[in-house]
C-alpha cells in the first residue's frame, strides 16, 4: 500500500464503514478473554508445569488477537493477504534474529512437558551434576554440591545425556577395594563384608563382594551395596572408611603402584 492509496483509503473512511470493524474488535476481544478463561480452567486441571502453562497461554493469546485484527481489517476492505505476508516476513526476521533464544524456549517447553527431571531432583547433565533448582524459560539452574549455581541453556540440557538419580527409590553403590597379592582372598572378602555393616544398607539384596580384577600391583575386589537414593553419598563414604580401618586392624595391605627393577652385571 503506497502513500496515495493510503490517503484515498483514509479519505473514504466513514462511521458507517468503521462501525462494523469496531464491533468486530469489541466482540473479538470479549471472545478472546472468554476463551482464555476457559483455557485457564482446562490447563489448571492438567499436569502441565507452571512455566509451560504460561508460555502456552501467551502464544495462544497472541494468535487469537492477531486473528481478530485480521478479520477487522478485512471488514474495512484492506487486503488481508498483504497483511499476512507482511506479518510473515516480520515473524521470519524476528525468528532469525532470536534463533538461539527460541531454541532455548522450545527446549524448555520440551523439558517441562516430557519431565526427564523435576525441580529438586539430583541429576547429571553432561559434565554437570547437582540438584535442579529451576527449569526456566531459557535456562535450567542446578545447585552443585560444592555450593555453585550453574545456568545451563535449555537447548544444551535437552540435548545432553541426562542421568536422573532421584527417579528410583534405591541405588547401588559400587566400591573397588585393592589388596596385595600376598593376602588370602577369603580373608579379604570377609574383612570387606565385615566392614559393610552400616544400618542404612538395605538387607535385600544384601552386600556382595567379588574378585573383579588381577591388576599390575594389586588384586581388586568389587563390593555391591544397595541403599536408599538419599543415603548414597553418606553410606559410600562411611563404608570406604570402615574398610580401611578393618584392613588396618587385620593387617591386610592395601598396595600402591610399584615397579620391581632387577639389575644384572
Amino acid at each position: 500500500m503506497n502513500w496515495d492509496t493510503l490517503k484515498n483509503f483514509l479519505a473514504d473512511l466513514t462511521l458507517q464503514k468503521l462501525l462494523p470493524a469496531i464491533v468486530i474488535l469489541l466482540i473479538g476481544i470479549l471472545l478472546v478473554k472468554l476463551l482464555m478463561k476457559l483455557l485457564d480452567k482446562v490447563l489448571s486441571r492438567s499436569k502441565l508445569d507452571k512455566t509451560a502453562f504460561t508460555i502456552l497461554k501467551s502464544c495462544i493469546k497472541v494468535l487469537l488477537y492477531t486473528l481478530v485484527l485480521l478479520i477487522a481489517a478485512g471488514s474495512l476492505g484492506i487486503d488481508v493477504t498483504s497483511l499476512v505476508a507482511i506479518v510473515s516476513v516480520i515473524s521470519l526476521a524476528v525468528s532469525l534474529a532470536v534463533q538461539s533464544l527460541l531454541a532455548n524456549v522450545v527446549s524448555g517447553i520440551m523439558l517441562l512437558t516430557s519431565h526427564p527431571f523435576r525441580v529438586g531432583d539430583h541429576v547429571q547433565l553432561g559434565t554437570d551434576s547437582g540438584i535442579v533448582k529451576e527449569i526456566g524459560l531459557y535456562y535450567t539452574k542446578i545447585d552443585t554440591f560444592s555450593g555453585e549455581m550453574i545456568c545451563i541453556p535449555n537447548s544444551d540440557a535437552a540435548s545432553a545425556r541426562i542421568c536422573n538419580y532421584s527417579v528410583e527409590a534405591k541405588r547401588r553403590i559400587e566400591l573397588i577395594v585393592s589388596a596385595a597379592y600376598a593376602e588370602d582372598t577369603d580373608k579379604v572378602k570377609e574383612a570387606i563384608l565385615a566392614a559393610a555393616k552400616d544400618e542404612k544398607i538395605l538387607p535385600e539384596p544384601g552386600p556382595k563382594v567379588f574378585l573383579s580384577e588381577c591388576g599390575t600391583s594389586s588384586v581388586n575386589y568389587l563390593l555391591h551395596l544397595w541403599v536408599k537414593a538419599e543415603d548414597y553419598a553418606t553410606v559410600k563414604f562411611a563404608v570406604t572408611e570402615a574398610i580401611k580401618k578393618r584392613f588396618d586392624e587385620e593387617g591386610i595391605t592395601m598396595p600402591f603402584p610399584q615397579l620391581d627393577v632387577h639389575m644384572s652385571n
